[in-house]
């Protein structure tokens, strides 16, 4: 496992600057990787600890409080022209932080699925202040109190930029039609704590902000009605997979805990925002006019208008995973992962069919797999959800348990 573990960091380490040369060493270790023990992307382990790796490469990210520099691996230098990309990979890492071994989770379900050689890979990292004291990172990296960036939290230095504001930052990047001019579609995808902070993400989000102001037109990824105007389509979807808990758009909750003063609350109710939601509080349809209970409302339209896929790992029903939400608040949602997928899903249907709106979401259960980012992004189910690839159909409004294979 030590030799493993070095042979991983200095891969990583080196990552991306010479990004062909990157992707030959990435094979060799990933060939490795797959025939050893225990490689799953689990968050079982202790989130306290100082990351062993911070991502190679900077990407600038203008916020409302200023200027900032994330740390990120890419698949190619963001920085140059891409003719040949048409598809955005985002894969958030979990609450360890560990971006290097999404990336390389990402690379290989890119590969895997036939896509790399049209898809950039993006691997961002939130670091926490006990990463900046053990790395020599720069003054403009912003650093977040352990986990306060899945909820989109401001970071505690060097300036209270939310988490959020980083995939504003790379979509912005992605959206500039002269680095990618043949871009048409953007995957943003989270794994556990990863998944908490896209869940979040696809309901507060300014992602069609982003392409609107960059001359784009953002879609609906799988809406079948076309595209109006002559802008350029940007097509945008989620894929969710076994996160914790879920942000709910109202008061009920499947399970009684007693008196849980929280279970209402940002990261988990639609009560006190963070100010990267108040502060676009124009931002959503519908919003503008009745302050906070407008605000909500119209997050929550367009959320369930929003393409989301939601992906649970059968297996994965232990009550007690070092890395399960045990809060009051993560408990009234259910009993374990697989549990709060089942109760959020019908959560969000019933509160479609209250509004009589079109869900544009899909579920699926994926048999034998526990909490495990690379098994669960490398099912049938993963690739389709990734890479629209055949062999698992994911209709709208509807969850399904996914063919094994």
């Amino acid at each position: 496992m030590r030799m493993r573990t070095q042979m991983h960091e200095a891969v990583m380490g080196g990552a991306v600057r010479g990004h062909c040369r990157a992707l030959a060493l990435l094979v060799g270790v990933s060939a490795a990787m797959l025939a050893a023990p225990g490689w799953a992307v689990d968050e079982n382990a202790p989130q306290r600890r100082p990351v062993k790796v911070v991502a190679p490469d900077r990407l600038k990210v203008k916020t409302a409080a200023g200027e900032a520099t994330i740390p990120l691996y890419s698949s190619v230098d963001l920085n140059k022209s891409h003719p040949e990309i048409k598809r955005a990979l985002i894969l958030m890492h979990g609450r360890l932080r560990d971006a290097d071994r999404y990336f390389d989770v990402a690379q290989r379900v890119t590969a895997a699925s036939g896509a790399s050689g049209d898809t950039v890979v993006i691997a961002p990292q939130m670091l926490s202040s006990a990463d900046g004291a053990r790395h020599d990172v720069a003054a403009s990296v912003p650093r977040w109190k352990r986990d306060g960036w899945m909820g989109g939290e401001p970071a505690k230095s060097p300036l209270p930029m939310s988490s959020f504001e980083a995939i504003d930052g790379v979509i912005a990047q992605l959206a500039d039609r002269t680095r990618f001019p043949k871009l048409e579609r953007i995957v943003i995808a989270g794994h556990s704590g990863g998944a908490q902070y896209v869940q979040r993400y696809a309901v507060v989000g300014r992602a069609d902000q982003v392409l609107t102001a960059a001359g784009l037109q953002p879609f609906i990824d799988g809406a079948t009605d076309t595209a109006t105007g002559a802008a350029p389509v940007m097509r945008v979807r989620y894929v969710i997979a076994n996160p914790s808990s879920y942000v709910y758009f109202d008061a009920g909750r499947p399970v009684a805990v007693g008196h849980c003063r929280e279970a209402d609350h940002w990261r988990y109710g639609m009560n006190d925002f963070v100010p990267y939601v108040t502060q676009q509080a124009t931002g959503a349809k519908g919003a503008s006019s009745a302050g906070a209970n407008g605000l909500a409302v119209g997050l929550e339209r367009r959320y369930l208008g929003r393409r989301v896929i939601y992906m649970s790992g059968g297996n994965d029903v232990d009550p007690n995973h070092s890395a399960l939400d045990k809060s009051c608040m993560g408990e009234a949602q259910g009993a374990n992962r697989m549990d709060r997928s089942r109760n959020y899903f019908a959560h969000v249907q019933k509160r479609a069919a209250q509004q009589s709106a079109t869900l544009r979401h899909s579920r699926v259960e994926v048999p034998g797999v526990a909490h495990d980012a690379d098994r669960m992004f490398n099912s049938v189910c993963g690739r389709a959800a990734l890479f629209d690839a055949p062999g698992c159909e994911l209709k709208l409004g509807e969850t399904m348990v996914a063919p094994v294979r």
